[in-house]
């Protein structure tokens, strides 16, 4: 029996002032996404559990729900995505872009404790240059 740590699946969020994007899309090169589906990193901001130098307790502190987002980072694109007469320009997004899409009907999962979602390539609404600039 494997006996696993529970805070080595918990989000931390991710901080913007030190996150490596070359680093995350590294870390996903042997998954293969299929046909027409985007592989996204969920954003979360980092959980604050200090606010100054006060240490605030578990019920205090607020966390969104793991997967209640609607920005994430373009980690793959599979093949037959942006192709055909629906996309005259081509693709919309690339690795490493920061993208907006609906939150409904898309596979969410965790990948090595990483929040990642997959939408089909027409679901891309939005770039952004920030993620933690976007709210609902």
């Amino acid at each position: 029996m494997i006996n696993y740590n529970i805070q080595d699946f918990e989000t931390k969020g991710i901080d913007l002032t030190c996150f490596d994007k070359a680093e995350m899309i590294e870390k996903f090169k042997h998954v293969e996404v299929t046909g027409i589906n985007i592989l996204i990193l969920v954003y979360k901001p980092p959980i604050q559990k200090k606010i100054n130098s006060i240490l605030l307790p578990d019920s205090a502190i607020k966390e969104d729900l793991e997967y209640n987002s609607m920005v994430g980072m373009v980690l793959k694109i599979g093949k037959d995505a942006y192709k055909g007469d629906q996309f005259p320009s081509g693709s919309y997004a690339g690795e490493g872009d920061w993208v907006i899409f609906p939150r409904g009907s898309s596979l969410q999962a965790k990948y090595e404790g990483e929040p990642i979602i997959m939408v089909e390539d027409f679901k891309i609404k939005l770039l952004v240059d920030n993620p933690s600039k976007v709210s609902r």
